[in-house]
């Protein structure tokens, strides 16, 4: 089974969205199970009222007992640093840092970023990458925040996610996949085949 844990410490950048939607890409081909370690249990508040059509929610103090159940498990982070963050890395097979295009938010990041470098001396084969998410419009604000992120050690990918009424909605539509945006489709696709290029 592999692991894919979506963090960053600062709230507000959808790692729920992404998490949900990279799921949803994946569950018609593999077995995907989302772990949601958020006290703020928006995952499962989901799967409680809604259902999680084709992916389970799995607690999280299950993950050791699910290894043969599943092919996938996708680990959705609390909006703050937690202590829990490095067992996580250390646990996965690969690091989403989802961020937005801002000069606020790649000054937050440094602090995750920090951990994940910690946990890759540790494990080597460790693999991360940073997406720009909910980005409004490709600007040059939005190339310049690409540039400044590729100082960190982590690569940028060079998939994009942008800011599209569809997502908001996609937790309560069963995800990206059940609605007719065709280019939150792709923009999903290209970033899980490119995670999955990547692992």
């Amino acid at each position: 089974m592999k692991i894919i844990t979506v963090a960053h410490q600062k709230g507000g950048v959808g790692k729920t969205t992404l998490a949900l939607n990279i799921g949803y890409c994946l569950k018609h081909s593999l077995r995907v199970a989302v772990l949601d370690s958020d006290p703020q249990g928006s995952i499962s508040g989901l799967g409680e009222y809604f259902g999680l059509d084709g992916i389970d929610l799995v607690p999280l103090d299950e993950l050791g007992k699910i290894q043969d159940k599943y092919d996938v498990a996708i680990i959705d982070t609390p909006p703050y640093l937690s202590s829990l963050l490095p067992d996580f890395f250390e646990l996965s097979d690969y690091v989403l840092v989802p961020t937005k295009a801002g000069v606020l938010d790649i000054m937050a990041i440094r602090a995750t970023i920090h951990l994940l470098n910690e946990s890759m001396k540790k494990k080597p084969n460790l693999k991360a990458g940073i997406v720009l998410n909910m980005i409004q419009h490709s600007t040059t604000l939005t190339q310049d925040i690409k540039e400044q992120l590729n100082n960190y050690d982590i690569p940028v990918l060079v998939s994009m996610v942008s800011q599209r009424v569809s997502y908001t909605r996609s937790p309560l539509t069963g995800g990206i996949f059940e609605t007719e945006d065709d280019k939150a489709k792709e923009e999903i696709l290209n970033l899980t085949s490119e995670i999955l290029s990547n692992m």
